[in-house]
């Protein structure tokens, strides 16, 4: 193809994502991604089926833009953390789940850190801390959105991994285009939540019914990814990973010339969580090697690739970055879930025994801190179909016990806060954030002030459920490691990180008033729920009635 049609092409691809992004507003996601197709793909003379609307619809959470959410909403995406610290409260026998308060106001582009003349710079050379910059928190600190990670231009690769993608708003931070030395981006999700599958379905006659099926996916591969090149442009890798629950993970692996940003978050790629919504970013700058390192490969590395195979990434992608970039600054520890039971070595790679293995790493010695007013805080996405026996092994992993069992039936509920709304908070809210709430759901019932820095903080995908964490069930096998218990019902695939606490000021912005400031996006002392009066929210969408 001779160059002036290559940059042809190119014009015509960008004309048509900039079409796509002057829609009317009001227009329904799936509509304006179906004009999209048509525009984008009308090369090939191709009309989006009717279908597309709505398998779409069905499958994904409507995409709203940041302008949709009122400043003082007080919904948002709730973040997925974890923390540990002392309380003041004097009710040490009973779980709280709090309902969620205004969101508080947000900050300025981080400073940086000069690196070599690539056009771009090391900012995060010792790894950081974010939340999400809303409209509200447009002059507060500590806060980042995707323009402050992703700078399109510099890029040399990028991989990204979601559960959930809004293709017309996220893709217009790549570089995707048509011409010959394009850089290779890698965008990967569960496949369920691609309304592109769905569309390559319609055009081999596949009917769905319910998920799709490994083999139905095998069958419409090649297709799709042809199909996604001739929508995106001839740079745009599609890739996806299957999972008995949700593919849940959410990595940016963005590469630079002169160094590798790791960004692991609890949003899913829209910018109804990475513009409007409360959520947590850990972000992690490694400058590259001066050669290829083929020994002593750090352990954060080995895992991180673990998990990004385990996703299904590319091999070309993987082979671009392995042992090419200094991890020696990382101090955090990776935590990740992937489904199917795990015994024996494998137990404590993931979920609910990694977590506890992570723990008991740090010596904090939390299960003699418990016994006094040591509380565990959480606020949560998503809420499980949880048990007061499930909590209890959750609680124990979380404290790092040495000795951990199968709790009887009607064990007591563990002393845990837990932030959630309520439907009176949701109601309550304006009524585009009442849409917004569709992406956050509970499948339980709830039962019956911190001032010094968390011990940890968990930060990443995963909700409070079985299916992100597992559940422990006896090993008759036995394993010493685990006090003879294996871990069982993970459905997902989950990435997150465990941040000791003694990093978190210094991973914070500089500037930033408390650390609560700069890493709790709720606020603290919100109201017990009245449980004459409160339920907690479930979007009927997000439960599938």
């Amino acid at each position: 193809m001779a160059r002036w049609e290559e940059e042809e092409e190119e014009r015509e691809l960008q004309e048509a994502i900039q079409l796509s992004l002057m829609q009317d507003d009001d227009l329904e996601p799936s509509v304006i991604f179906d004009d999209t197709l048509k525009e984008v793909d009308s090369r090939i003379k191709r009309k989006a089926e009717d279908e597309l609307s709505a398998q779409s619809a069905k499958r994904a959470h409507p995409a709203f833009s940041a302008t949709s959410l009122p400043i003082s909403t007080p919904l948002g995406q709730p973040s997925r953390h974890l923390t540990l610290r002392t309380s003041t409260s004097s009710d040490r026998s009973s779980t709280e789940i709090p309902k969620r308060s205004a969101m508080p106001p947000s900050l300025t582009s981080p400073t940086r850190v000069s690196s070599a003349s690539s056009g771009v710079s090391i900012t995060y050379p010792n790894g950081a801390i974010r939340i999400t910059r809303t409209p509200g928190r447009q002059k507060s600190k500590n806060c980042v959105n995707l323009e402050d990670v992703i700078h399109k231009e510099h890029l040399v690769s990028a991989c990204v991994f979601s559960f959930f993608i809004s293709d017309r708003e996220f893709h217009t931070h790549f570089p995707l285009s048509n011409v010959s030395d394009a850089i290779p981006i890698y965008i990967g999700r569960d496949p369920n939540q691609d309304p592109m599958v769905y569309e390559s379905c319609i055009q081999a006659g596949i009917s769905i019914k319910g998920k799709l099926s490994k083999n139905q996916l095998q069958n419409i591969q090649s297709d799709l990814s042809q199909l996604s090149k001739n929508v995106y442009g001839n740079n745009y890798h599609a890739f996806y990973r299957l999972s008995p629950g949700s593919s849940h993970s959410k990595i940016l692996v963005l590469v630079y010339p002169d160094f590798l940003r790791l960004v692991i978050t609890s949003c899913n790629m829209m910018n109804i969580d990475t513009v409007g919504g409360d959520n947590h970013w850990y972000i992690h700058d490694m400058p590259k090697l001066s050669s290829r390192a083929t020994s002593n490969i750090p352990s954060f590395e080995t895992d991180l690739i673990a998990h990004l195979e385990a996703l299904n990434t590319p091999d070309d992608f993987l082979d671009s970055i392995r042992g090419k970039f200094d991890y020696s600054s990382v101090k955090v520890h990776l935590v990740t879930s992937i489904p199917g039971i795990k015994s024996g070595i494998n137990a404590e790679k993931h979920g609910l025994l990694r977590l506890r293995r992570v723990v008991q790493d740090l010596n904090l010695k939390l299960p003699e801190k418990a016994k006094e007013k040591l509380r565990f805080e959480i606020c949560t996405a998503s809420i499980g179909n949880l048990s007061a026996k499930w909590l209890d092994n959750f609680n124990d992993c979380a404290l790092g016990k040495e000795t951990i069992k199968v709790p009887t039936e009607g064990c007591a509920v563990p002393n845990l806060k837990l932030f959630y709304p309520s439907i009176g908070d949701v109601k309550k809210a304006d009524e585009s954030a009442q849409h917004a709430a569709s992406n956050i759901g509970c499948h339980t019932r709830p039962w019956d002030n911190a001032k010094a820095p968390p011990y940890y903080i968990y930060v990443g995908s995963a909700n409070l459920s079985q299916s992100a964490w597992g559940s422990l069930i006896q090993d008759n096998r036995g394993n010493e490691a685990t006090c003879d218990m294996k871990l069982d019902k993970i459905t997902n695939y989950e990435c997150g990180v465990v941040i000791p606490g003694e990093l978190i000021e210094s991973l914070l912005e500089p500037g930033t008033e408390s650390w609560q400031d700069g890493i709790v996006p709720y606020v603290q002392t919100g109201d017990k729920y009245n449980l004459h009066e409160d339920r907690p929210w479930n979007d009927p969408t997000w439960v599938g009635k």
